[in-house]
């Protein structure tokens, strides 16, 4: 899938563009941000190939980045981009990975990126 903005006025802002055809704005808030994160666990689920046990781990970051997202209160960005770090890094590192996983691992670094800039 290609991302084209091209023809989007755009004015001192920018657009993460997360898993494809799901994308992130500077006024997108924790809900569109805890829905992307959601569609990543999603996506996670899809990958057959991952171990059960290396999913289960991935898909608990994520869920937990998802509970402090939408948690009343604060949010700790910290934490939240420092889970998705981690979890881009090891999909990108599994054994085997395919094109799929090192493009959820890079869609994961989006959402880290707009978490530290937007939380």
């Amino acid at each position: 899938m290609t991302f084209d903005q091209s023809s989007w006025q755009l004015h001192n802002s920018r657009v993460y563009n997360i898993a494809g055809d799901l994308h992130l704005t500077e006024q997108s808030g924790p809900r569109e941000f805890a829905d992307a994160v959601t569609r990543v666990q999603a996506d996670l689920g899809a990958l057959d190939y991952v171990p059960e046990s290396e999913r289960a781990a991935l898909d608990g970051e994520l869920a937990l980045v998802v509970e402090e997202a939408t948690a009343e209160g604060d949010a700790a960005p910290d934490a939240m981009v420092g889970r998705l770090t981690r979890v881009a890094g090891r999909l990108r590192a599994l054994r085997g990975a395919t094109t799929a996983a090192v493009e959820l691992g890079n869609s994961v670094d989006s959402l880290a990126q707009w978490a530290g800039h937007h939380f």
